[in-house]
């Protein structure tokens, strides 16, 4: 008995350490990524200027929307290869095959699609100052092929997070950050149709991405992903009883994502889009923070519950909830202080809008981050249906509500304070049901996830309240107002947000590193 909990532990031990190695990894990804496009969007926003900005993002959003179709199974891929990886007997060749003949057909539903419903809404609805409808088209059939290519390329980015290849995933992403970075530049000194080109641009890096995926896929899990075709009906049912839920909350949530984009456009114009656009931009980095360390953790949540280990799964998910709140709390705090230095350090020229949509959306963002872990562990456990069903409703609410709200008068802001509504609902929803349908210990989860984040939440409100008085005078003092309040929020995520455990490990590791030094 005392051997095989010596085994278990270290078993879990070893996975505690693939976690926190995959979470390295992908956070210096995440760096290097972020100063990349950082430089990448300001020079996008001076070469095609804010109208064009906004242009090129109401349409690729028209994209996105029917996209979502298939994109959706990149999530059910991933979910039905880590619990294939984890069984005993499990079959990764079958699963990986149904899930590559699924993507293909989405992708031919997706084009026909857009060349349809797509084109009439651009004929018919979309707003663009005159002269810019062949280039609207233009980007909207270049995005079309971008879109199909990316569909079928994602299996092959599956396989390789479900076999935590994180470090290759990290060279792809950044080798692609710096050829979009060069290209942009190139950007700047182009002299025809800047809209034009930078769509060109856009879809570069989605090719390169298919090409080395596939190469690194064939090279070193040739039997995976070796093709086999799987005709019996009964091999697809469960991937798409669980994809058709999936599919319909993805919908939903693009649908609230664009629709928000189009309703903008629809009442305040390519003006407002632009804003909105860049407060997207701002919201992705910040997102970064929190869904990267879900998705280092993912497979493991996953392949435990493949395994049967449940409390396992259940452990790594809490944690993963109070640490995903808690970078997050680290990215939000210091950004709401000084949103308004950043964007001018960062664009030169501020769009109207953008301060107020970006403090609007740090808050949705902490707000989405606390369904970190627990949706991961939902769909190990596999009895979505309630769950997407809940959300797919709430998400779809957004529009006509926002629709409203526009059409009586509010803000263009008020789309983002209705969407942190959603969100909130949207979590209690997700406790209750996990409570009905698995008889989950909620209570317990709720103490592990987010006591610790709560309170540090409770000092940094009146921080922020008290910080925003204070008149600062120049850059400089902006400047060392954002560190000291970057130095603050670490001070207290590593006293009051980690363990006495964590706490530990960290010091150690810190000796180590300046011992060596």
């Amino acid at each position: 008995m005392a051997e095989e909990q010596l085994k278990i532990y270290g078993n879990h031990s070893n996975e505690n350490r693939r976690i926190a190695k995959n979470t390295i990894v992908v956070y210096v990804r995440l760096f290097i990524t972020t100063i990349i496009g950082l430089f990448t969007s300001r020079f996008v926003l001076q070469a095609l200027g804010i109208s064009d900005y906004g242009l090129y993002n109401v349409v690729g959003g028209i994209i996105a929307f029917f996209s979502v179709i298939a994109g959706s199974m990149s999530g059910t891929t991933l979910r039905f290869l880590n619990f294939e990886i984890g069984k005993k007997d499990g079959n990764p060749n079958k699963i990986f095959n149904i899930c590559q003949f699924t993507h293909i057909c989405f992708a031919f539903v997706v084009l026909i699609l857009v060349e349809t419903i797509g084109i009439y809404y651009i004929l018919n609805y979309l707003k663009v100052e005159p002269g810019k409808e062949s280039d609207a088209m233009f980007v909207f059939q270049v995005s079309t092929i971008v879109s199909c290519v990316g569909i079928i390329n994602v299996p092959y980015q599956s396989v390789l997070t479900a076999k935590e290849k994180f470090t290759l995933i990290a060279i792809i992403d950044i080798v692609n950050a710096l050829i979009k970075l060069g290209l942009i530049i190139s950007l700047l000194y182009y002299k025809g149709d800047a809209l034009r080109y930078y769509a060109l641009i856009m879809s570069v890096t989605t090719f390169v991405s298919f090409i080395v995926y596939h190469y690194l896929c064939f090279k070193f899990w040739p039997v995976l992903v070796k093709w086999n075709f799987y005709g019996r009906i009964r091999d697809y049912k469960e991937l798409l009883i669980f994809n058709n839920y999936n599919l319909l909350a993805s919908i939903a949530m693009i649908f609230r994502t664009q629709g928000s984009n189009m309703l903008i456009n629809f009442f305040f114009g390519t003006i407002v889009n632009g804003a909105y656009g860049i407060t997207r931009t701002v919201q992705g980095f910040v997102e970064i923070f929190m869904v990267n360390f879900d998705v280092a953790s993912a497979p493991q949540i996953t392949q435990n519950v493949g395994k049967g280990d449940i409390n396992r799964a259940s452990s790594i998910a809490s944690r993963v909830c109070r640490m995903s709140q808690l970078l997050c709390l680290l990215a939000i705090f210091p950004l709401y202080a000084e949103i308004e230095l950043l964007l001018r350090l960062w664009l030169g020229n501020v769009p109207e809008y953008t301060i107020s949509f970006c403090r609007i959306m740090l808050i949705a963002v902490y707000v989405s981050s606390t369904g970190g872990g627990i949706l991961r562990l939902k769909d190990a456990l596999g009895k979505v249906k309630w769950f997407y069903l809940t959300f797919s409703f709430l998400f779809f609410l957004t529009i006509p509500v926002g629709y409203i709200l526009f059409k009586i008068g509010f803000p263009p802001s008020t789309i983002l304070v209705l969407i942190i509504i959603i969100d909130a609902m949207c979590r209690m929803c997700q406790f209750i049901l996990m409570k009905i349908i698995y008889n989950y210990d909620i209570i317990s989860f709720i103490k592990e996830g987010f006591t610790k984040p709560i309170i540090i939440l409770t000092l940094i409100v009146p921080y922020l309240m008290v910080y925003n008085l204070i008149d600062l005078q120049g850059n400089i003092e902006h400047i060392l107002g954002f560190i000291v309040t970057f130095i603050i929020g670490v001070l207290l995520i590593f006293t009051i947000g980690l363990k006495n455990g964590e706490r530990e490990k960290c010091y150690r590791y810190l000796k180590n590193k300046l011992f060596k030094s």
